[in-house]
């Protein structure tokens, strides 16, 4: 697939995104509004008022009740907990899971991540929580998982074709941000080919750039692969593709399977999601990275849910 034709599908399913979500984003800016920056009078009201000479008193009672919402979610905390689940499943293997996640959740401050999706949820409506993956130290090539908050949930769009209630079965997700000339070149300079003043912006929408800033999103796009899986004599279960790595980087498991130490035992066809995260503009892709999970790694928080004829 070309970039152009992905740079159309991108544009396309953002546009998608953002008429299903304007709605629901007016209505938690209105919110956000009304009970934290105490704009509660309507605005002709207060500009007669004003040009009157007469006062528009707002005693605002809103903070109290969120506080009491968000104070109590903050002292009874969500953790990720891991139960063995079967009898293949080991409760030792479980309780060392439950260890490194929370190694995660504390080396990424995940707390701050929980209450601050918390507080949006209950101020607007929604918030949000990200996954990351970035190295562990500037001179090593290993990975650490983060749990990061997302201080603006306005800057994510969803699918609108989502039905869970967890929004897992999200297939394009976008986590868009503005910036300046300066701060796109000095950010993304290397990688783009696209001019500031380029033919390649005619007939985009103004959603994606306009006088002052250009619009960067991440397009997160997860699409369904099928994958054949080995069942092996030692008890594994491997994907076809990784026997081969396996017997390429070990040459004495090559030499197991080989001579019938290791056998497979049964084989077949399985289906799997595979996930893809590329940096956009309106103008061109910058980036295509592949995740490693099979979920769009940015997670909902929701607070009341109502569908009023499919909105």
């Amino acid at each position: 697939e070309g970039d152009d034709d992905l740079l159309k599908q991108g544009r396309t399913l953002f546009s998608r995104a953002e008429d299903a979500e304007s709605t629901n984003r007016q209505t938690y800016v209105d919110d956000v509004e009304f009970a934290r920056e105490g704009k509660q009078w309507p605005e002709k009201i207060r500009k007669d008022r004003e040009d009157d000479g007469r006062p528009c008193l707002t005693i605002n009672k809103m903070p109290a009740f969120i506080r009491q919402v968000v104070n109590d979610a903050r002292q009874n905390k969500p953790s990720i907990k891991v139960h063995p689940a079967d009898s293949g499943a080991d409760p030792e293997v479980a309780e060392i899971y439950n260890g490194l996640i929370r190694n995660i959740e504390y080396s990424s401050n995940a707390d701050v991540a929980y209450d601050t999706a918390t507080e949006c949820a209950v101020s607007g409506g929604w918030g949000y929580i990200r996954v990351k993956l970035d190295y562990a130290y500037d001179d090593t090539f290993d990975m650490d998982i983060s749990i990061e908050r997302v201080a603006n949930p306005l800057s994510v769009y969803g699918d609108p074709n989502s039905m869970s209630a967890d929004s897992s079965d999200w297939n394009d997700a976008f986590v868009v941000d503005k910036l300046t000339k300066e701060q796109f070149k000095a950010e993304h300079g290397e990688k783009s080919q696209v001019d500031w003043d380029d033919t390649s912006w005619e007939g985009v929408s103004s959603s994606w750039k306009d006088d002052n800033t250009v619009m960067v999103a991440e397009w997160w796009h997860r699409e369904t692969v099928e994958k054949t899986i080995l069942q092996l004599s030692d008890g594994r279960v491997i994907e076809k593709g990784e026997l081969e790595k396996q017997k390429t980087d070990d040459p004495m498991f090559a030499v197991a399977v080989e001579q019938g130490v290791v056998k497979v035992l049964n084989q077949r066809a399985t289906k799997s999601c595979k996930v893809t995260q590329r940096i956009m503009t309106g103008a061109e892709v910058l980036e295509t990275n592949e995740w490693a999970g099979k979920y769009i790694p940015v997670i909902p928080v929701y607070g009341d849910e109502v569908n009023v004829e499919g909105k």
